[in-house]
């Protein structure tokens, strides 16, 4: 199980940009996104926190420049208003030049279509893996 967790983290943890990270940071029911800029310019920045709830998955989502050199900067803070958070799930980077060429409302949704399909292969990936946990700590149980 730590197995899956990790390598989703490592896979929702990878920068778009090399010198561009974030990180959500879970708390005491607080989701801190905590941002690190150490290119020379500033960047447009959306980080999807996606929160574990009882009940599926809740988002929490900060939309922010980062100035360059920045380290560590912290873009939102947020309490959940309803179900209690259990844990972070994954977390998704997006980052532009904020000087750079817009993207046009038909690019935008291209890409979001192609992440909602990650998304789903990789929920799909996730599940069957779990089923497949499941399966082996039963068999594991009934040697016992």
């Amino acid at each position: 199980m730590r197995r899956i967790f990790a390598m989703i983290f490592l896979m929702a943890a990878t920068p778009a940009f090399a010198d561009a990270t974030a990180t959500c940071k879970f708390d005491k029911g607080v989701v801190t996104v905590a941002f690190t800029n150490a290119g020379p310019k500033a960047m447009q920045c959306e980080v999807n926190c996606n929160m574990a709830i009882k009940s599926g998955i809740g988002t929490v989502v900060c939309v922010k420049v980062v100035p360059p050199g920045s380290k560590d900067l912290v873009m939102c803070t947020e309490s959940a208003d309803g179900a209690p958070w259990t844990g972070i799930k994954a977390q998704e980077v997006n980052c532009r030049d904020p000087e750079g060429t817009p993207i046009s409302p038909e690019e935008q949704k291209a890409r979001e279509k192609a992440d909602d399909e990650d998304s789903d292969a990789l929920i799909k990936k996730m599940q069957q893996q779990s089923i497949e946990m499941l399966k082996e700590m039963q068999k594991m149980k009934q040697q016992q």
